[in-house]
């Protein structure tokens, strides 16, 4: 019954309110701060919802959320945006770019939280069964861009030390320490 979240959000107050919206042990939400980042993701894993920003780095959510539409038709996508300009953006987003709905931040919670749910198919005794646990903390993955991957990959091959020699054959390779259990 775990539902798998991507967020695809760079902006790390708008993650905290997130994960305190989707507090619940039935969430498994992964965070990833780019476009492209969330497009390999989505080659490699199965999500049930995708809630992504409309203004990402070098890209845009609209973009992302009708690539999602129309090369996994299942997953579900809602939009968040910080307060814009144009007042047809929501009608947009989920006419023109197939999201299922697009909320203005900051997130109204409980709507959020209740669309959320609809959106995943997820009904009030589901959720009550769920409350009866000990353990309600969403599990949460925050994954690097790809260029911070790039630069600690570069990073890491730079500071590697050289391999160290084979030992000879003449060294003693006796273990410093010895049990006895007499």
């Amino acid at each position: 019954m775990k539902k798998n979240i991507l967020l695809v959000e760079y902006s790390s107050t708008a993650i905290e309110a997130i994960q305190q919206i989707l507090r619940d042990k039935i969430f498994d939400i992964t965070i990833a701060r780019s476009e492209e980042v969330a497009k390999d993701l989505l080659k490699n894993f199965r999500f049930d919802l995708i809630i992504t920003e409309t203004l990402l780095p070098k890209s845009h959510g609209f973009i992302l959320s009708k690539f999602i539409s129309e090369n996994y038709p299942t997953a579900k996508i809602i939009i968040i945006s910080d307060k814009l300009k144009q007042a047809d953006y929501k009608q947009e987003a989920v006419t023109q770019h197939g999201a299922s709905d697009f909320f203005e931040k900051p997130l109204p919670e409980r709507l959020f939280r209740k669309r959320v749910l609809e959106v995943l198919g997820i009904d009030e005794e589901d959720m009550a069964e769920m409350a009866f646990s000990s353990d309600v903390t969403t599990k949460l993955h925050i994954l690097p861009s790809l260029e911070e991957l790039a630069a600690y990959k570069s990073k890491t091959k730079k500071e590697a030390p050289a391999p160290s020699p084979e030992p000879s054959k003449e060294e003693n390779h006796t273990p410093i320490f010895k049990i006895d259990l007499d």
